[in-house]
């Protein structure tokens, strides 16, 4: 059934706009093509479609809040990288994702600064496996006592959350930004940057510690050569970063380097560095490929890596990319054949060495880059295809289970500031034009 505040056929005469909105029910749960047609004297002028999944109709109900989360159990931990872009006063981020409706979260173009957001995403990860996340870590404020950006998803939302217990997290340094992200010296790093982690992150009971080491994925390892001096700088940078966790009070410090290639001297300039491990953000697959194709590139990645023996490396697979502006490859693996590469790089990690990280977990690509083009949250197209992929993968819970979504129980919806901009930039006498940031990886 389809409602529309339209009783009569539209009409747009020379270049006037006019925004039409439609109201659209399954009869039953299905994924399905929308296609819109227009039509100019008779003669199709234009066409566009929208793939939709109908989830099965629930029972809508007003609950006072969130049910609590149910975790479910997997064998190995597995972990998700963050996009934390997505802040009320940066509503222009949701730019791109426009461009493609069917992106749009379940959670709508929501504010991350809400605790009640961050609740939903720890609901949703850990009732399907997902047991922390990995938030991009941005500063701003390189020779100087912290100062961050993109800091809400952590401090406003995460730390303040009813759910905080239920999930862990860690950071990634993103020091790409020369000269603000990263460190002025290694006084800076010992001083300023390394007694904030620790006090802020690394303490809280909900940071993901192993053998009671800290994890800390860094973005960029390579740029600390410039920061601090020569590679012989960083390697006894990170002995004292190691040590001054000893000295409070934990075992020490894992170090993660980020790469995303299988250059030989790069991974050898990472073990030089003296990182324990590297790991990938996402996977570089050329040349617009197929869901198969893209399985089978990172897959050669990840066994290319093994083989080299230069550093050990923790598993990442990536469901999709597109860039910010959809420039270069553009690729998506749906969730049925994600299940497959979530099972290969399973079967894969049980052959690592006994002890290593990398034996442990699985890093998954992203939970949330929606203007870059990777994501596993629920959303529109696939709904909770690809967390249902990983429940199904990596957890023995009996199926089947309700999702569960805000509008079910009455809650949300959470993207007022995005509205009220949308409003103002309607509006040409109201606001400026928008720019989109490009500042991921």
């Amino acid at each position: 059934m389809v409602r529309t505040d339209l009783s009569t056929p539209l009409r747009i005469e020379g270049s006037g706009e006019r925004t039409v909105r439609w109201e659209i029910e399954a009869p039953e749960a299905m994924r399905c093509e929308l296609v819109l047609e227009v039509t100019r004297d008779g003669v199709t002028a234009t066409t566009a479609s929208l793939a939709m999944n109908f989830l099965p109709a629930v029972k809508v109900r007003k609950l006072p809040y969130i049910p609590e989360p149910q975790p479910v159990r997997t064998p190995i931990l597995i972990g998700a990288h963050h996009c934390p872009l997505w802040e009320a006063d940066k509503p222009e981020m949701w730019a791109n994702v426009l461009k493609h409706p069917e992106r749009t979260p379940a959670l709508g173009f929501y504010a991350q600064e809400n605790p009640e957001v961050s609740d939903w995403e720890t609901k949703w990860a850990v009732e399907h496996g997902i047991s922390f996340f990995i938030y991009c870590w941005y500063r701003v404020s390189q020779g100087e006592p912290v100062k961050m950006r993109f800091s809400s998803a952590i401090h406003d939302a995460l730390l303040k959350s009813r759910f905080v217990d239920k999930m862990k997290f860690t950071i990634m340094w993103e020091n790409q930004a020369r000269g603000q992200a990263g460190v002025a010296d290694e006084k800076d790093l010992m001083t300023n940057l390394l007694p904030f982690w620790i006090k802020n992150y690394f303490k809280h009971p909900s940071y993901l510690k192993i053998d009671n080491r800290p994890l800390l994925f860094i973005y960029r390892p390579e740029f600390l050569v410039e920061d601090l001096g020569g590679v012989e700088n960083v390697a006894m940078a990170f002995e004292r970063m190691r040590q001054a966790c000893r000295d409070e009070g934990f075992d020490g410090l894992y170090l993660l380097g980020e790469y995303r290639g299988l250059d030989p001297n790069h991974l050898s300039l990472m073990k030089r560095l003296g990182l324990d491990y590297t790991f990938a953000y996402c996977w570089y697959v050329p040349n617009d490929p197929t869901p198969q194709q893209a399985i089978q590139a990172q897959m050669q990645y990840i066994r290319k890596t093994q083989e080299l023996g230069i550093i050990p490396q923790v598993v990442t697979v990536s469901q999709a990319w597109s860039g910010w502006r959809d420039e270069g490859t553009i690729w998506k693996i749906p969730p049925r054949d994600y299940e497959v590469l979530l099972r290969e790089a399973r079967d894969f990690i049980a052959t690592l060495p006994a002890g290593e990280l990398g034996r442990r977990m699985l890093l998954l690509d992203n939970w949330n880059e929606w203007g870059e083009g990777h994501y596993i949250a629920p959303y529109r197209e696939f709904g909770f295809g690809y967390v249902d992929a990983v429940r199904k993968v990596f957890s023995n819970a009996r199926e089947p289970h309700v999702d569960l979504i805000p509008e079910d129980i009455g809650l949300g919806p959470y993207d007022g500031a995005y509205r009220a901009w949308m409003q103002r930039d309607q509006n040409p006498r109201s606001s400026a034009p928008a720019r989109v940031e490009e500042d991921r990886g």
